[in-house]
């Protein structure tokens, strides 16, 4: 099974891994660097000796005899005080005109007595376990004073180096090892540090429950890294209270609304049971308990279709129609119930609509029900079609005295009615505009609602034709 690390043991060995790596790439360059130096001091030492002999071979030529013994000894007066150098004057068929070896110089005279190295360019010699750098120098047979071109060899032992360059390297791997652990060390305190506001923040988000979704994550005094995170987690909780406060709100409403029916026929199976009746008396009991059963029916029959378009499970017809038609139809349905108090039903413009034609018809219905319903007597009722920009637009305005800016933002929840007072004498369960939002949403519409005045208008936009 798959182990989960921890934040904090990731970011401990990440810290510990850059480090090393810093460290370790540290210790490279430091080698490498002494390394260079080591051997530029090498070419400026051996490149003097070879001049410091070119000078005392050519002051021995110009005396018009070259008296190889002096050379030698000059050449020996001269390297006094030096370690681990070789020098050697030798004619280009191997013959030694003069030699110098400092003591302990651990190549024998002969290695230099066979096929020259490169000229004028410092090389490494490895040889038995020896290490050293030599430099070659031709001069011409004129200023040699010769009859042949001479070579001056100079080699440089860099055993002294090469240890201090051995104990250096071991002195960095016990170095390195070391810091192994002092980095995961440091990693790990550097990481509790640096996670604490969220170790805080983790503390205060498992406080929370459902019983005080109003606690808040402090925003202050965060990180910018976790800035965004606190708010969107606050948003989220934003959310969850008002959901669940919808949801208990929601619940007591069904409650309630179911409670009045069902007490309803209790009550009038009850007295239909308390004696005997005749035929005609059971049959108005058996017809008041149908109404009352019908409106349980419709109210379930609500409620599963808010909640297949909460689902995303309405099955939508794609067709194209006019507004216009539509609209003059639902006045002409509405007509008989506006005449009764006065109202008229005005329509102006049109669109062009696409979607499910029967419910988008229910859904208009359900918002000139409600404009009928929450006038005042003798109001017009203005329903206007328009179409831009690729959507069409149906407004419904009507004036009132039922809505006000306190509870425009609750008109869309469900069981919820504008008016209080006519909560119980309305044959409507407060499911109409949850429906309507549902089916438009479900046409990728929206449903709006302004309050200018005591004039409402509800406005519904659905892609066009």
């Amino acid at each position: 099974m798959k182990r989960n690390w921890s934040l904090t043991s990731r970011l401990s060995l990440v810290f510990a891994g850059v480090m090393m790596s810093v460290w370790l790439l540290t210790s490279v360059l430091l080698v490498a660097a002494l390394g260079s130096y080591f051997r530029s001091q090498d070419l400026t030492l051996l490149t003097g000796k070879l001049e410091l002999a070119t000078e005392l071979l050519e002051s021995e030529a110009r005396t018009g005899k070259l008296d190889t013994a002096g050379l030698a000894r000059k050449l020996a007066d001269a390297m006094v005080g030096h370690s681990g150098l070789y020098l050697s004057i030798r004619t280009a068929d191997n013959q030694i005109l003069a030699a110098y070896f400092s003591p302990g110089f651990p190549v024998p005279a002969e290695r230099f007595a066979g096929e020259p190295l490169k000229l004028n360019t410092l090389q490494t010699v490895e040889e038995d376990g020896w290490r050293y750098n030599v430099m070659i120098k031709k001069i011409g047979a004129e200023n040699a004073g010769r009859h042949r071109d001479v070579l001056i060899t100079a080699a440089y032992d860099t055993g002294f180096h090469d240890e201090f360059i051995g104990q250096l390297k071991e002195w960095l791997m016990w170095l390195n090892g070391g810091l192994i652990f002092l980095s995961v060390l440091l990693g790990w305190l550097a990481t509790r540090i640096g996670l604490r506001p969220l170790n805080e923040i983790n503390r205060l988000a498992s406080a929370i429950t459902v019983n005080n979704l109003s606690e808040r994550l402090p925003a202050r005094h965060l990180p910018s890294e976790l800035m965004p995170t606190v708010v969107e987690f606050n948003s989220m909780l934003e959310r969850l209270e008002g959901s669940f406060r919808r949801l208990s709100e929601f619940s007591s409403d069904i409650a309630h609304e179911l409670r009045t029916p069902v007490s309803n026929l209790m009550m009038q199976t009850q007295v239909a049971l308390s004696r005997e009746r005749d035929a005609a008396s059971y049959r108005e009991v058996l017809f008041s308990n149908l109404e009352e059963l019908g409106r349980l029916a419709r109210m379930s029959s609500d409620m599963l279709f808010l909640a297949k378009s909460e689902n995303g499970l309405l099955a939508l017809e794609n067709e194209i129609f006019s507004a216009k038609a539509e609209l003059e139809e639902l006045i002409e349905f509405f007509e008989p119930l506006t005449a009764e108090n006065g109202k008229t039903l005005t329509l102006e413009g049109d669109a062009s609509m696409k979607g499910d034609r029967l419910m988008l018809r229910r859904a208009l219905s359900n918002l000139i029900t409600n404009a009928i319903k929450y006038s005042s007597d003798g109001a017009a009722i203005l329903i206007r079609a328009e179409q831009q920009a690729g959507m069409a637009f149906v407004h419904i305005s009507n004036r009132t005295e039922a809505i006000t800016q306190e509870n425009l933002g609750r008109l869309f929840d469900r069981f919820y009615r504008g008016d209080s007072s006519r909560q119980h004498n309305t044959d409507g369960a407060g499911l109409g505009l949850s429906i309507t939002r549902a089916v438009v949403q479900a046409h990728n519409g929206t449903l709006q609602v302004f309050l200018d005045g005591d004039i409402v208008t509800f406005t519904v936009k659905i892609p066009a034709a």
